[in-house]
């Protein structure tokens, strides 16, 4: 505020010393004693650089808060205590998008679907629980799948909050990816009905934004060589939320369980592992590599082939 003082002053004192005509300052000073007194105008000229004073003051402060109120606006509040220590990290950091799509379920809880984290390697939902009666034991939600333009994704785990005795819980749910070209989402799910053993598939719509999206940190290929001939198993995606190795088995040659991770060092413990025994593709679940990534190699024990990953 002092700068604009200021420079006004300096502009009034410059004013004031600038040569008027003696024709012109005669026609205004008659011009001036004719007129009749306007209070309500000066009083709107005030009242006009109040305003303009106090907007000056709210674009400043807003531009000082500018990170501030972007960061509240992205993070899922609630969801700071969620048990994966990288979704938490995840959402202090202000990643995934928010939503406030909500439903009523039969047993009269409000599902509220509060927002999302996607990429490249799955789909998470993070959701509430309303019931003002409390749930029982049984009360929960159970997920079928996720669809949308060219989306068929299948549920693959869940997490959530105490159940039985409470009004509130909190949670989320994890799906096979969805597609970049998706422009809005549909969660089906089984809808428990009052009536004991009986069930119905519900559905609830919600906007996706492909662009708030998570990027790939690492998408290489695996290659092992045996007996001097280089063979591709699969393929190695590294992504915000988690690390996956997706390919398919060759006889004799891979043993899931003789694959180890390694990153910066040290073992990356397994989460999950699938195999067809129809097709022979199988698919291997690790967390998130470390931000400050500086080597990663896959460790074949049967084969004793070491394969060094390489880093963006």
């Amino acid at each position: 505020m002092s700068n604009i003082e200021d420079r006004l002053l300096d502009e009034k004192v410059r004013l004031s010393e600038l040569p008027v005509p003696e024709e012109l300052e005669a026609r205004l000073r008659k011009a001036l004693n004719a007129a009749v007194p306007r209070r309500k105008t000066i009083r709107n000229v005030k009242s006009g650089w109040r305003i303009a004073v106090a907007v000056l003051a709210i674009m400043l402060f807003a531009g000082n808060q500018y990170h501030a109120l972007a960061y509240y606006s992205m993070t899922l509040l609630g969801f700071d205590g969620v048990p994966n220590g990288t979704l938490r990290e995840l959402n202090k950091q202000g990643k995934g998008q928010t939503l406030n799509e909500q439903i009523q379920l039969a047993n009269g809880t409000l599902l509220t679907i509060n927002g999302l984290m996607s990429d490249e390697n799955q789909i998470i939902v993070f959701y509430t629980l309303n019931n003002p009666n409390g749930f029982q034991n049984y009360d929960s939600l159970i997920p079928i799948r996720i669809k949308g333009f060219r989306t068929d994704s299948r549920f693959t785990s869940d997490s959530s909050g105490p159940i039985e005795g409470q009004t509130e819980t909190k949670g989320f749910l994890t799906f096979e990816p969805v597609s970049p070209l998706a422009k809005k989402l549909t969660l089906s799910y089984w809808d428990e009905l009052p009536e004991k053993d009986q069930r119905r598939e519900k559905h609830i719509t919600f906007p996706y934004h492909p662009d708030e999206a998570m990027t790939t940190k690492i998408k290489q290929d695996v290659n092992v060589t045996v007996d001097g001939q280089t063979i591709t198993i699969g393929t190695i995606t590294a992504t915000p939320t988690m690390t996956s190795i997706e390919g398919t088995l060759q006889a004799g040659l891979v043993d899931l369980n003789e694959i180890d991770l390694i990153a910066n060092g040290e073992s990356v413990h397994l989460i999950t592992s699938e195999v067809s025994h129809r097709t022979q593709e199988f698919s291997l679940q690790y967390p998130a590599l470390p931000e400050n990534l500086h080597s990663l190699q896959l460790i074949f024990k049967k084969t004793g082939d070491t394969v060094q990953i390489p880093i963006k």
